[in-house]
């Protein structure tokens, strides 16, 4: 009885090895990774996957200058394989960008139609946003070949429903080549009349280049900072006796853009003789220097200002107004700033929401995305920070994580510091004392990566630079 258990043993593992084997394009796969392990991929580069009009591609890099390409065109694979050895030519690698060519193959089948292929590529496309969802990815339509002219009423609905999907997604672009290959022209096709020449794949390179990511990345460190209001009442906790604190904290932390509150005319003075920063922000009081402001300082000789903006959390946003339940009047600031070294373009809110209208913090968290909306479009980096006065169990956070991502859940490497942002000054047992926990808040869109995420205890003397800890993210893009 043992032998014959040992020996079925034996028969179901060896029907199982030589089945991965058969696999359609097992061959293909394992000559990847023996590739990938003499020319390790850095993590930077563009990613080509898909069927075999990209395996016929071998000198794809050379069409694109100045970008570098890992082609992991396979076979005459179809969106079903690629599915399959997704962790293969997909998430083993760390790319800039993803291009997908698939879907032709499924047609060819001729049992397989358009809704069909919109729905593989559909699982296809959640599979990957589930694991990559900053990722830009870009689709080449299915093209047409007069071996497979029968395939065209379908080609033509299977690429209508990829781009009408596509154009609800964000991050992504839909690569027209189809209508670029009409009216079909035999001279472009190799002898077997499906496969392209060079002069085919030139029609693709001019299609495909406009869409390929800027492989530069930009990393920049973002921070909030609350830096409490310079008034007599805090005593030895006053702006005078803090000023070089805070001023030493944002210049050892090397903060690129960032976004203080409660920063009276004095303040904003303050942090501008340390040099290095150039601010937009107006007081909140009359829209010049009364009252506190919500300012975004960013390093001038990194950052050009493009355009920039102020608007009142209230029913009128474009005058000095209290907004529903508020307390104080409260002023959201914004700014459209380009990185000098790639030129590429991002948009930072800064705001402080109401300490007691609840309506008025779950309105202006409605408001800023809005105001979002109306000025950036789906592509763009968009950065918010600020002083929520709202903890992650409260509707107005809500409203904003249901489009934007909290920095600290999405970080790359673990956060640090404490969870409480808040402090009020107790520097001896401020965790039994302070309630209010994580109120000052980093968020970002999905077309920003998080790299670490930080809340800063720094100290002199027994005593903090503000009675909020600032709050840190390394991010790229």
């Amino acid at each position: 009885m043992r032998r014959i258990f040992a020996a079925i043993i034996c028969i179901c593992v060896f029907s199982t090895g030589y089945a991965q084997q058969q696999y359609p394009y097992y061959n293909d796969i394992q000559a990847f990774k023996k590739q990938d392990s003499l020319d390790v991929p850095t993590g930077n580069e563009i990613l080509f996957v898909g069927s075999s009009s990209f395996t016929y591609w071998q000198d794809v890099n050379n069409y694109f200058p100045g970008h570098r390409i890992i082609n992991r065109g396979f076979g005459g694979s179809n969106l079903l394989d690629v599915i399959h050895y997704a962790n293969d030519v997909i998430f083993a690698y760390h790319p800039k960008q993803i291009v997908i060519y698939c879907g032709e193959n499924d047609l060819a089948s001729d049992t397989v139609k358009a809704p069909l292929v919109l729905k593989r590529f559909q699982t296809l496309f959640s599979m990957i946003r589930a694991k990559m969802p900053a990722i830009p990815i870009s689709y080449i339509s299915i093209k047409p070949s007069p071996s497979r002219a029968r395939l065209i009423p379908e080609t033509v609905k299977s690429n209508k429903a990829i781009q009408k999907f596509l154009a609800t997604q964000p991050n992504t672009s839909f690569i027209d080549v189809y209508s670029k290959m009409m009216p079909l022209n035999p001279a472009i096709f190799k002898e077997d009349q499906l496969h392209m020449k060079p002069v085919g794949y030139r029609i693709w390179q001019k299609e495909i280049a406009p869409h390929l990511v800027d492989q530069q990345i930009s990393t920049m460190k973002v921070a909030t900072f609350n830096l409490r209001l310079n008034i007599a009442y805090d005593s030895a906790n006053a702006w005078p006796h803090r000023k070089d604190m805070a001023r030493d904290l944002i210049r050892y932390h090397k903060f690129d853009v960032f976004g203080v509150q409660e920063a009276l005319i004095d303040q904003m003075q303050d942090l501008n003789a340390m040099g290095t920063y150039a601010h937009v922000g107006v007081g909140r009081n009359d829209g010049k220097e009364g009252g506190e402001f919500s300012a975004i300082f960013y390093n001038k000789d990194k950052y050009e200002l493009l355009k920039s903006g102020n608007f009142w959390l209230s029913p009128t946003p474009e005058v000095p107004s209290k907004g529903w339940d508020a307390a104080y009047i409260r002023i959201c600031t914004w700014a459209r700033l380009s990185e000098k070294a790639t030129g590429k373009e991002f948009y930072f809110f800064n705001t402080h929401f109401d300490n007691e209208g609840v309506l008025a913090r779950e309105n202006a968290a409605k408001m800023i995305l809005e105001k979002i909306h109306e000025l950036s479009d789906s592509h763009t980096p968009v950065i918010i920070t600020g002083d929520f006065n709202s903890n992650p169990e409260t509707s107005a956070y809500g409203t904003i994580v249901k489009q934007f991502r909290d920095a600290k859940l999405v970080s790359k490497t673990p956060p640090y510091g404490p969870d409480s942002t808040f402090q009020d000054f107790k520097y001896h047992n401020w965790t039994k004392v302070v309630t209010e926990g994580r109120i000052d808040f980093v968020f970002v869109n999905g077309n920003i990566e998080v790299l670490d995420y930080g809340v800063l205890t720094d100290s002199r003397d027994l005593r903090f630079p503000s009675d909020h800890f600032p709050v840190v993210s390394t991010i790229r893009f």
